[in-house]
């Protein structure tokens, strides 16, 4: 067991730069929806919407809030352990304290996604006698203007926290999305889409990578990676079946299969 606890013990102040691509494709296009398809939608929207074709446009696409921000080490504690952990073990993120991180994107970032529990998890991946590697996981949405309900869901945010258990210092710390062909959900006037940002990203300026690290104990990104999903989601404790091997059970046991066509995955908020 190690309390990492009181680890950073340094009040340096920590630039964060942001990126935030835009949009690169959508499946119906919602972000570059027509003039014509954007004055349909606002009359028949049950309030009046105060705003052009042209800053609609802007909407789903605003750009970080602040390129640039500076946070001190203590604002990071938010990620450590709250109690003595061992390398694999998963605690939960306050994510009030998260939010402050999510705002450097959007002010219209919540922690509400919709569903119960909490959607911040956080991992002690691997650990040295100098060194300390936190892995989370987090799940936000952003209200992107709320007068024409227009949002954003990520997939998921991922990111990790080395530390410099010697120093008290943080050597690198990101959070980004999941560079994949479909990683957001957004939305407005109750039409829904799903979409493709190549970069969302927060990262530290003042990194020190170091030039080795000889891990005492580790677990891989795959591991915690499902370590991950049984925390937050209870049907990934069920074992899948290949569907060559169903089709072979289903003539042994001369039982039918009931099949389910899925768009997108079930372990992330974007499908």
């Amino acid at each position: 067991m190690i309390d990492l606890r009181n680890v950073l013990r340094t009040s340096a102040n920590i630039p964060v730069q942001a990126h935030w691509d835009p949009i690169e494709n959508t499946s119906s296009n919602l972000h570059r929806s027509t003039e014509e398809k954007f004055n349909r939608a606002k009359t028949q929207w049950q309030e009046p919407v105060d705003m052009t074709w042209e800053q609609w446009l802007k909407v789903f696409n605003p750009g970080p809030t602040h390129p640039l921000k500076h946070y001190s080490t203590s604002d990071f504690q938010v990620f450590l352990p709250p109690a003595t952990v061992n390398v694999g073990d998963v605690w939960d993120l306050d994510p009030e304290r998260i939010l402050p991180f999510f705002r450097q994107f959007h002010p219209g970032a919540t922690m509400d996604v919709g569903y119960d529990g909490n959607g911040a998890k956080a991992c002690l991946r691997a650990l040295s006698p100098e060194y300390a590697d936190i892995v989370f996981r987090i799940h936000t949405r952003f209200t992107l203007n709320a007068s024409i309900k227009a949002y954003l869901r990520p997939a998921q945010f991922a990111g990790h926290l080395l530390i410099n258990r010697n120093s008290g210092t943080i050597c690198q710390w990101t959070l980004s999305l999941p560079n994949r062909n479909s990683n957001v959900d957004i939305g407005a006037f109750r039409t829904h889409d799903i979409g493709f940002v190549p970069r969302m990203e927060l990262r530290t300026l003042s990194e020190t990578q170091p030039k080795s690290m000889a891990w005492e104990a580790a677990i891989t990104v795959e591991e915690v990676d499902k370590k991950f999903q049984n925390a937050l989601y209870k049907f990934a404790e069920i074992e899948w079946t290949p569907i060559e091997d169903a089709v072979d059970l289903a003539k042994a046991s001369k039982r039918p299969i009931h099949a389910v066509l899925l768009f997108g995955v079930l372990d992330d908020e974007s499908c």
